[in-house]
């Protein structure tokens, strides 16, 4: 179930949704070239991107009476949700996973000043998400039907029976089924708002945009040997031996009959145990300097088209077929136009969202815990008008009827 896992955790417990949408690419209208993904044992999508300050309101809230043990507490208040200790807690450890995950994929080593850039947003991205789903649900925005089809996906991904069975799996590994459903939930329902309230303001590059950028970057486009791979992993995590010696058998025969030519794509989505499955196993263009080197001298010896025999990899065992290959050399501006007018998208997508984020925070009513930091609120906001605010507030918080009832003891701007 270790590929299961991953996929949950990267589903449901991914909290960078405003710079992971961007990052990932789930609303743009062009695909991005895929990086090498030379480990099998440790694959995510979730990615991480800068951000600019947004404007909003940080607010101190009152700590906890002396002598008391604190299981699960405040961190920060978003209109009338909020965000807790543990929520944060979670999100801390899982975008250290990503983060880690992400390191091990590109061969690069991962910085303690890598680590606290990103933890320094987190909770301004947490604050964000939760400001899209609301604003989804204010718009009367249904996820439900796009939660059922993924967690019907990752049923099939585990070959899992039931659905049943896919909640006893995800409860197996101490998660919570039905906060895994609403996380599943609400990534659907930000992805949402942001192609429905933002993607439109956005223009698709132009054909001069994207040659002056390639002639800009030629550098970038410069490329090492590298094959195209699809994959079937039969994972054997948690197997006694008497079961790995059934997944190897297993293997065998899906590896005799793709290459023999049957449908690979369908063989992947009905046998892999990774995420790739869901794709059709596809998992882009591997480097041949990140490949083992007898794997690469294997794989570039094959034709296009071709599948290599059964790999036994520390995780399972691991089919590949040969679905293109490149040689070192400078792209043409044609081949590298997809990843270009992905990257073009990007960099016009995100100071829409930034805007769009800071008018959600301009309506809403933020307040963070003394201790943490909400990087997204505005240094220099004005006074806090409770009126303004149509969402049903906190109930120890004061309902005004006039502004001469507000109360007096809000701090603005996160000051002290």
């Amino acid at each position: 179930m270790g590929a299961m896992r991953g996929a949950m955790r990267g589903r449901a417990g991914a909290l960078l949704i405003c710079a992971g949408l961007l990052a990932t690419g789930l609303i743009a209208q062009s695909t991005a070239k895929q990086s090498a993904k030379p480990d099998k044992k440790a694959k995510t999508t979730a990615t991480t991107a800068a951000k600019t300050p947004l404007a909003g309101v940080m607010v101190s809230t009152a700590t906890a009476p002396a002598n008391t043990t604190v299981v699960e507490d405040v961190v920060a208040r978003v209109n009338d949700k909020v965000i807790s200790n543990i929520d944060y807690a979670q999100a801390k450890t899982d975008l250290l996973t990503n983060l880690q995950q992400n390191a091990q994929q590109s061969g690069q080593a991962l910085s303690s000043a890598q680590i606290a850039a990103q933890d320094k947003n987190l909770l301004s991205e947490m604050i964000d998400n939760q400001l899209l789903v609301q604003r989804a649900n204010d718009l009367g925005m249904s996820a439900e039907t796009q939660m059922v089809l993924e967690l019907d996906q990752l049923r099939q991904q585990n070959h899992l029976a039931t659905m049943d069975a896919l909640q006893k799996a995800v409860e197996s590994q101490g998660e919570n089924y039905q906060d895994f459903q609403q996380n599943i939930r609400n990534q659907i329902l930000q992805k949402m708002v942001i192609e429905q309230d933002v993607a439109p303001r956005v223009s698709q590059p132009t054909p001069s945009e994207i040659a002056a950028y390639y002639n800009a970057h030629k550098a970038d486009y410069v490329t090492s040997d590298a094959v195209g791979l699809s994959e079937i992993l039969v994972t054997t995590a948690g197997k006694t031996a008497a079961e790995k010696a059934q997944l190897k058998t297993l293997a065998d025969q899906v590896q005799q009959r793709a290459a023999e030519g049957e449908d690979f794509a369908k063989l992947a989505q009905r046998y892999s145990n990774d995420g790739s499955a869901a794709q059709g196993g596809d998992i882009g263009f591997q480097k041949r300097s990140q490949l083992d080197p007898n794997l690469s001298k294997a794989l570039f010896a094959l034709p296009v088209g071709g599948v290599s025999p059964v790999e036994d990899v520390p995780n399972g065992y691991l089919i590949l077929k040969v679905t293109g290959i490149h040689h070192a050399g400078q792209e043409t501006l044609a081949e590298a136009t997809s990843d270009i007018s992905y990257q073009l998208y990007q960099q016009k997508l995100r100071p829409e969202l930034n805007t769009y984020l800071a008018g959600l925070r301009r309506n809403a009513y933020i307040t963070v815990k003394p201790g943490y930091v909400d990087t997204g609120a505005s240094a220099d906001a004005g006074g806090v008008d409770l009126e303004h605010f149509q969402r049903v507030l906190p109930t120890d918080l004061p309902k005004p009827t006039n502004k001469s009832k507000q109360g007096s003891g809000i701090n603005v701007g996160g000051g002290e």
